[in-house]
Order: C-alpha cells, then structure tokens, then sequence
C-alpha cells in the first residue's frame, strides 16, 4: 500500500521558526495594561474573559488590534480545529510538535502524568488521554522523555515574561481516522495561551478534493461530501475512493466555488472555476501531474485568487514567512 504524507500545522500568536518567542498577554486585571497581548509573531493568541459586565465583548486591548480571540465562555475542552477526519480510509498520525505559552501556573503535573489548564494537543478520536504517560520515575528534572510512549516535554526551556512554556515532541505510528486540537482549559477563567504546533500523518494514496472547507459549516453537514472524500484542515489531503464521485459531489454542493480534484491512478489533476495560473507551484511538486484538464474556467477570477489565497494560508511551509 502506497502512503501519502499530511502535514498542517498552526499559528496562535508564536511561530516553529523562532526558537525562542517572548509572546504573552497581561492577565493581571490590576494592571494597567491588562488584556493586552505582547510580541504576536503571527496569528492571535487565545483570551478566556467571561465577564461581559465588567468587560464587555470588543474591549479588550487584544480584542482591539486583534491580537487575540476572546472567548466569553468557560469549557473544559474547546476543540481548536479538526485536523483530519478520514471515513473508512487508514490514516497513521506519526508526529507532532507543540509549543504552548500560558498563564497557566502549573502547566505539567506529576511528572506529566497530568497536563494542566490549558494545554493544547492532538486528540486522536475518542481516545483522549493516549498522549499523556504513566508516571516518570526515572527523571526528576526537565525536560523528561518517556521511552515508552517517545514522548518528550520541556518545562519553561525559556522564559517569558509572564506565564509558562510547554513543548512537547511526540513520533510514533498511532492509527487514527481523527485527530482534533484542542485547548484543555479545565473550565478557567481570565486564562490565555498562544501557541504554535505541527502535525504530520501518513494516509493511503487516493484520488483528492483540493479545496479549503472549514469543518463544521462547509463538510461536515453534507453526507455527500463525506462519502465521496475525508477531509483535512490544510485542504489538500482529503482522500475519496473515485474521482468521478469527489467531481460530482463538489459540482452539486459548491458550484459557484472554486476547486480541485487529483485522479492518482490517470495522475491528473482536474481544475473546476481554476486555470493553471492559479495553482500554486509546491501543490504541483507534491502532487506531480502528468496531465491538467480544466472542467470550467473561472466566471469571478476573484473566486479563484481565494481559492489559492486560503490554500496558501493553511499551507504556510511552503509559502515565505
């Protein structure tokens, strides 16, 4: 069985490519400064503030010049995004990176054997709890590595100016048909965190719907979708079983979209609302084509431009930073 690579990763306000961020926000709400949101390399850190009464929705510093995203509910869990989510198709998480800034003040627990609020991580399917270890005895100081489960975590590698670092490194093989990021926030309040992770798996060669859907309002709702392909955060690894079935689902539900679909088997790559100039030159090295047929040249040329605009933005590796 030939395997495919995915790769998506994301950007809360801190970013891999520099190794040591000073991003944070003033939580404090004695300072004079409270809610405001410091040295954001991209993206926008998380802000939980549910009194509305005291400050209203909008009023935050962060909120302001969108620094942050405000939260004005309390959850345990809050589901980040959905990363991958493949219908009868394998698909092996194999690794992830993850660096988290929060004012969390007890961020690990028990020698990891507990990640406290709020914490960020892949969650594959119903299994919630598979990436944090048993007990570590044989270490007492950071970082610790588990060898059973290959998982490394470092406790403030750095410091920040408020709040604490967390970065955890796993690579294994886990079979997982879901993965979601979520935050872990332990029901807190007036908590922020700002974060930045990678997340690679491997899923079997396909046909593929290349087109950016946000999970819960564009692919979840239609059965039609979610029979004919998965779906993937970064809109590009989103296997189906038959190019023709991938086409015809997304002319009846996005017609008026612009949108992709790569035959594996012809390795062709057909183009609906797109002509050539808008595929971007990193989706042509992965996929490699022997041959594009455009199904319908764009009538909005501003509907292409989006297309390839969301493309590159879930896609961040292989733009410039």
């Amino acid at each position: 069985m030939v395997f495919n690579t995915g790769i998506a990763q994301y950007y809360y306000g801190t970013a891999v490519w520099v190794a040591t961020s000073s991003t944070y926000c003033q939580n404090n709400t004695s300072a004079s400064d409270y809610g405001t949101c410091y040295n954001i390399i991209t993206g926008q850190a998380i802000f939980v503030q549910t009194d509305t009464t005291t400050y209203p929705s909008g009023s935050l510093p962060c909120e302001k010049n969108n620094t942050c995203i405000r939260y004005t509910t309390a959850t345990s869990l809050r589901t980040i995004s959905t990363v991958y989510s493949y219908s009868g198709k394998q698909a092996i998480l194999q690794y992830f990176w993850l660096r988290v800034h929060t004012s969390s003040t007890t961020p690990f627990g028990g020698s990891i054997m507990s990640i406290g609020s709020p914490m960020v991580r892949p969650d594959p399917g119903i299994i919630s709890y598979w990436f944090i270890p048993a007990q570590n005895y044989e270490q007492t100081t950071w970082p610790i590595y588990d060898p059973v489960t290959n998982f490394k975590a470092y406790l403030n590698p750095y410091t920040i100016p408020l709040g604490n670092v967390v970065i955890i490194r796993w690579q294994g093989t886990l079979f997982a048909p879901t993965i979601i990021l979520q935050g872990i926030e332990n029901g807190g309040n007036n908590i922020w965190y700002a974060f930045d992770s990678k997340i690679i798996w491997a899923y079997e060669s396909s046909p593929l719907a290349i087109v950016p859907l946000d999970y819960s309002n564009d692919y979840a709702p239609y059965r039609e979708l979610r029979s004919a392909f998965g779906y993937a955060d970064n809109g590009v690894d989103q296997p189906g079983w038959n190019s023709d079935d991938i086409v015809r689902a997304l002319k009846d539900i996005f017609p008026d979209r612009s949108w992709a679909v790569f035959d594996d088997q012809k390795s062709i790559l057909y183009l609906y609302n797109l002509t050539i100039d808008y595929v971007p030159d990193w989706l042509i090295d992965k996929l490699a084509p022997v041959g594009i047929k455009v199904l319908q040249p764009p009538s909005n040329l501003s509907t292409a431009q989006a297309w390839l605009n969301e493309l590159n933005a879930r896609n961040i590796l292989t733009g410039e930073q």
